[in-house]
């Protein structure tokens, strides 16, 4: 087949049609076209139109990707799961991830980083929480416990979770004592539904429930 026609798209500026013998081939963008040279009297093969094609799903495969990534941080798996959604194939959605990985625009490390840094600020969190948060997202079980390890360690988990109990035993105090089974149990439930482990929950449930508790934040 031979090139006798290139024209730029009047709705879309930046593609360009492709014609053969008169007859509309495909639609490619300005720098697909720019990277196989292509001009009016070329020929195209089929191999040559399978490698434009497979450009161009590139193409939009890494849009849709950046889209995405510009709404919020993605891992890997969000990526993939949503590139299998807008039906592209595996070896498109494994390019273009190892592209976006290759340009540190996907780095599931650094995503763990910041997404328990985020968790903690807007409200106190155990870990056991965050490490499932994770691992719905995508994040692997080791980079996962990574992050936590190094995140944490510049953390107080018990004081945090004294701040949490403080706050939730102030809002119930005016309907339970502090002696109330019922609010030791709900107390503990919090905690737990919080992420933390029981050998904080334990000691900060019995601080929380003696004598006066100091000012913490909102939970």
């Amino acid at each position: 087949m031979k090139i006798t026609r290139i024209e730029t798209q009047k709705k879309r500026p930046g593609r360009k049609s492709i014609y053969t013998d008169g007859v509309f081939l495909i639609g490619v963008g300005t720098d697909t076209l720019i990277q196989f040279g292509l001009r009016t009297g070329d020929e195209i093969t089929p191999e040559i139109l399978r490698r434009l094609e497979h450009a161009e799903e590139l193409l939009a495969a890494r849009t849709a990707a950046l889209r995405s990534l510009a709404v919020r941080p993605r891992t890997e798996r969000e990526i993939r799961d949503a590139l299998r959604g807008k039906e592209f194939s595996e070896q498109v959605a494994a390019e273009t991830i190892g592209a976006l990985k290759e340009a540190r625009l996907l780095d599931d490390a650094a995503f763990a980083r910041s997404f328990i840094r985020n968790a903690l600020t807007l409200k106190p969190a155990g870990r056991v929480l965050l490490r499932r948060k994770l691992l719905l997202l995508g994040v692997g079980r080791s980079l996962a416990d990574e992050a936590l390890d190094e995140v944490l360690a510049g953390v107080s988990q018990q004081e945090d979770a004294g701040r949490a109990a403080s706050a939730f035993v102030r809002k119930k105090s005016a309907m339970m004592k502090k002696g109330d089974a019922k609010l030791r149990q709900q107390l503990t439930a919090f905690l737990m539904r919080r992420g933390y482990t029981w050998d904080i929950v334990e000691g900060t449930v019995k601080d929380a429930l003696k004598g006066e508790t100091d000012e913490g934040e909102d939970f």
